[in-house]
């Protein structure tokens, strides 16, 4: 659907304007990033074996998603924001019990690797980004593939890749500053899904400017709402208990989920071309791209500036929290 419109729009663009606005022949972005997600995956796979002597976790607990431990995830950069900065509850020097192993034991400092935080506060900010190409197996590798490959390619060979690119990673970085700031604090969290949602909050935008060139768009944007409340029930569903002398915590991370959805809508704003119709609807098309842009810059300002800045970030809203789970048998408890 989307694709069809900006063919029709970029019908007659040059070679050099379709590759900055679309339409496109091959979704480059789309194909690249999908195989450098693998290559992580594979990575992550031969770093759970140097480190538990198995190609996936098995021990202390089974991953169902046929990957590494979460221990692994933090150390090759999942996002965990003991690692990014200093929580109380989980100082650098705080042990952690079933480590790598059943067995074995470690520090947080040591588990967050990359050298560690040379004797300050944790400050690897970095994984507001890395998540987004990190995976938590196999299963989780395929089932965002299916979007990324499916709806992402066709919306990148419509947007063009500039646009698209811009699109994707602001979408997945949000998504990983608003889970950083409101999720669990011993939960790490990884995955494209975020950047995901983010093509899915833009397309609500594009089939709201392209109402009168999309056949039953209504339609269209039931679709599309049915999906994303599914998506986002599913996010309220438990995750696995894990290791460590505090809980760790796997599951779905509505909060990125939600998070790149929202800069989905505002980016589309700023992104989705708009057909022209009078003089008037191009300035409210400049004013609207112009106010949206604005509130993009302030959501991140101000999330990243409350989430380095709080006392403990587990407080910031403590009921946001039964936004990413449900409030029966304990399954909000950290």
């Amino acid at each position: 659907m989307v694709k069809n419109q900006h063919g029709r729009l970029g019908t007659h663009r040059s070679a050099w304007q379709r590759f900055f606005l679309g339409p496109n022949e091959r979704p480059w972005f789309s194909w690249i990033t999908g195989g450098a997600m693998l290559a992580v995956l594979i990575y992550e796979l031969i770093r759970n074996s140097a480190l538990t002597g198995s190609v996936i976790s098995t021990s202390p607990m089974f991953n169902p998603m046929i990957g590494p431990s979460s221990s692994v995830l933090i150390n090759v950069g999942a996002k965990f924001t003991p690692c990014m900065r200093t929580i109380p509850e989980m100082t650098p020097s705080s042990t952690l019990s079933d480590c790598y192993t059943s067995t074995s034991t470690c520090t947080v400092e040591q588990v967050c690797g990359f050298g560690g935080f040379g004797g300050k506060a944790p400050n690897q900010s970095f994984r507001f980004f890395t998540p987004i190409f990190l995976h938590a197996g196999i299963v989780h590798y395929i089932i965002n593939m299916l979007t990324h490959l499916g709806l992402g390619a066709d919306l990148e060979k419509g947007m063009g890749i500039p646009r698209y690119t811009a699109l994707y990673l602001l979408a997945g970085l949000f998504g990983n500053v608003l889970s950083s700031m409101l999720g669990r604090y011993n939960s790490p969290s990884m995955g494209c899904s975020g950047a995901l949602f983010g093509l899915i909050g833009y397309m609500f935008i594009d089939t709201l400017a392209h109402w009168k060139l999309i056949d039953n768009p209504g339609r269209e944007i039931l679709k599309l709402l049915v999906s994303t409340i599914i998506s986002l029930i599913l996010g309220l569903l438990p995750g696995c208990k894990k290791f460590l002398t505090k809980n760790i915590f796997v599951g779905l991370d509505n909060f990125a989920h939600l998070g790149g959805f929202v800069v989905g809508l505002v980016a589309g704003v700023i992104l989705c071309p708009m057909p022209m119709l009078s003089k008037k609807s191009m300035w409210v098309k400049w004013v609207a791209r112009l106010s949206a842009t604005v509130v993009l810059v302030v959501l991140f300002v101000v999330c990243i500036n409350v989430f380095y800045n709080s006392a403990d970030p587990s407080q910031i809203c403590p009921g946001c929290k039964y936004l990413s789970c449900l409030p029966v048998s304990n399954w909000c408890d950290f």
